[in-house]
């Protein structure tokens, strides 16, 4: 069972329990003690549930919240490693777009760490507070409704803000990325923000970890085809990475600069 499952069901069993044992835990995930409290740990760390003696209890947020949550340290390694490409398509000067998502939690951090000047345009709440901290930025919060969950800005005031500029590169952190359906993602208010940033861009770039390949989402964005290229982390398979570039399309590693070509 992988790592971001064993947290889901975690989550369920104290949402619906309000505690557990580690013992519990345990026998709900097949696993070892020692695997469960090391995943009880990081849990914690970001908040999801708090330890006490013997087991843990719940934080009162609903399950929406804490999904969104084990999103944000799900693969985060490699969120981190993929922010390393950015470099190879961003230059100081530029005005960037960001849309919801964990994964720009990780390319805000990089951002902020590796530029000097820049123009940024985003919904992303969660992406300005490390933005905020870089003071030669220039952040710019569309507006719009906030959504708590996502803690992100949507609606018509929202896609108007973003159509009012003209951005250099929108990165668009997305769901799920195919060949047959191209890009689609799970998250109904995000998916009018992710097309109004391409329509405002000169450069339309899907930023996503290798684990949202080949997958499909229950909402379409757009075409693979209508995006410029992909910026993935390094543990992309050489077969997966050679299918999607033998298809035309472009994909940036940290490790492998073929996706310049």
């Amino acid at each position: 069972m992988l790592q971001e499952d064993r947290f889901l069901k975690i989550l369920e069993y104290i949402s619906d329990k309000n505690t557990a044992t580690f013992s519990q835990l345990k026998d709900v995930l097949g696993v070892s003690e020692g695997t469960v409290r090391r995943d009880l740990s990081k849990m914690e760390k970001s908040g999801m549930l708090k330890i006490v003696r013997g087991g843990v209890v719940s934080v009162k947020d609903d399950l929406s919240k804490q999904a969104f949550k084990m999103r944000s340290i799900e693969h985060r390694e490699e969120k981190r490693n993929l922010a390393g490409a950015l470099r190879e398509i961003i230059v100081d000067g530029q005005a960037i777009a960001m849309n919801g998502g964990t994964t720009h939690i990780e390319t805000a951090k990089y951002l902020a760490k590796n530029y000097t000047r820049l123009t940024i345009i985003t919904n992303n709440l969660n992406a300005v507070e490390t933005l905020k901290e870089n003071k030669g930025f220039t952040v710019i919060i569309t507006g719009g409704i906030h959504d708590p969950k996502e803690n992100v800005l949507f609606g018509k005031q929202c896609i108007n803000a973003i159509l009012s500029y003209n951005v250099d590169i929108a990165l668009l952190a997305v769901n799920a990325i195919s060949l047959k359906n191209g890009i689609t993602d799970f998250r109904l208010e995000e998916i009018s923000i992710l097309n109004a940033f391409m329509k405002s861009s000169r450069m339309s770039v899907v930023v996503a970890d290798h684990s949202k390949f080949d997958r499909v989402a229950c909402m379409n964005v757009c075409e693979i085809g209508a995006i410029d290229c992909i910026v993935t982390d390094g543990n992309i398979t050489p077969n997966l990475l050679e299918t999607y570039r033998a298809a035309g399309v472009r994909i940036i590693t940290p490790t492998d600069k073929q996706g310049m070509k």
